[in-house]
C-alpha cells in the first residue's frame, strides 16, 4: 500500500508539472498583478520557457527579454531562471545570466549586463568638467545575494572598456579600466585600475551599510602625459617618492 501511495503521488507530481509547464506565459501574466509602469508586450511561449519581445518601463523602451526556469529548482524551494534581455532597447543594454529568488532573498549568479558609457552617465551626478568618454561599461556578477541596504554576499567586476577621454584641456589616454568588488553583510570593497603609457593610476573604496565610505587612490603622469595637463600639476600636492598623487577622501552618501 506504501509504494502504491509514493508512485500515485509521483505521478501526480508528474502530471502538476507537466501540466503547469505548458501553460501559455500570456494566460499567467493576465492574472499577475504587475506595476502599471511596467508594460511587456509580444510575450509568447510557456512559463517555464517564454519571451516578451517588447519590454517598457515607463515608457521608455527595455528591448527584449527571454526567460528559461528551471523546474528542478523548485524542490529547493527557488525560483531561478535563466535570462537574456536588452536586445533592441533604447539603452542598448545587453545582458544574460541566471536570477532567482530563495528564502535568503533574490540573487544572481553569472550575469553579465554591457551599455555604452554614455547611458550610465545618465543615472550619475553631472560631472564637474566638459568630458567626452567612449567607449562600453560591463558588469560581470559571479554571484550576488541581496539584502539590506546592499548585498548580503557577491563578488563580481566592472570593466569600461576604452582608449581614452577628451577634455577641453587635451586627450588623454587611458586604456580599460578595470574594478574588482566585493561584498560582505552590506560592506562592499571596490579595487580598480588602469594602466596607459599616458598614465597609470589605483584606488580603493570600502561603502559601509550605514552609507559612510571610505577611499584612497592615486595616480602617476607617464611619458605620454600630456603637457596641458602637466601644467596643472603645479596645483596639486607634491607626489611621493615614486611619483604617485595621492588622495583620500571619506564621507557619507546623501
Amino acid at each position: 500500500m506504501k509504494k502504491v501511495i509514493l508512485l500515485s503521488l509521483a505521478l501526480l507530481m508528474v502530471f502538476v508539472v507537466s501540466a503547469v509547464s505548458h501553460v501559455p506565459a500570456q494566460l499567467v501574466l493576465n492574472y499577475f498583478p504587475m506595476s502599471p509602469q511596467l508594460a511587456l508586450g509580444g510575450v509568447t511561449g510557456t512559463l517555464w520557457d517564454g519571451q516578451a519581445t517588447d519590454v517598457k518601463w515607463q515608457n521608455s523602451n527595455l528591448g527584449a527579454f527571454n526567460w528559461q526556469l528551471s523546474p528542478l529548482k523548485l524542490l529547493l524551494a527557488k525560483v531561478e531562471a535563466q535570462v537574456r534581455f536588452g536586445r533592441g532597447s533604447d539603452m542598448q543594454i545587453l545582458g544574460r545570466g541566471t536570477v532567482g529568488l530563495s528564502l535568503s532573498g533574490p540573487y544572481a549568479n553569472n550575469l553579465i549586463v554591457s551599455l555604452p558609457i554614455d547611458k550610465v552617465l545618465n543615472f550619475v551626478p553631472p560631472l564637474p568638467i566638459p568630458v567626452e568618454l567612449s567607449g562600453n561599461v560591463e558588469l560581470s556578477v559571479q554571484s550576488m545575494v541581496y539584502d539590506e541596504p546592499y548585498c548580503q554576499s557577491g563578488n563580481g567586476s566592472l570593466v569600461w572598456n576604452t582608449d581614452k577621454i577628451v577634455t577641453p584641456l587635451a586627450e588623454l589616454t587611458l586604456g580599460p579600466v578595470v574594478a574588482n568588488f566585493s561584498c560582505q553583510n552590506s560592506e562592499i570593497k571596490i579595487a580598480a585600475e588602469q594602466s596607459s603609457q599616458a598614465i597609470s593610476s589605483a584606488g580603493d573604496l570600502v561603502l559601509n551599510p550605514d552609507r559612510t565610505y571610505q577611499t584612497s587612490a592615486w595616480f602617476k603622469p607617464g611619458e605620454d602625459f600630456p603637457a596641458a595637463f602637466s601644467e596643472q600639476l603645479n596645483w596639486l600636492p607634491s607626489p611621493d617618492g615614486q611619483g604617485r598623487y595621492q588622495f583620500n577622501y571619506q564621507g557619507r552618501l546623501n
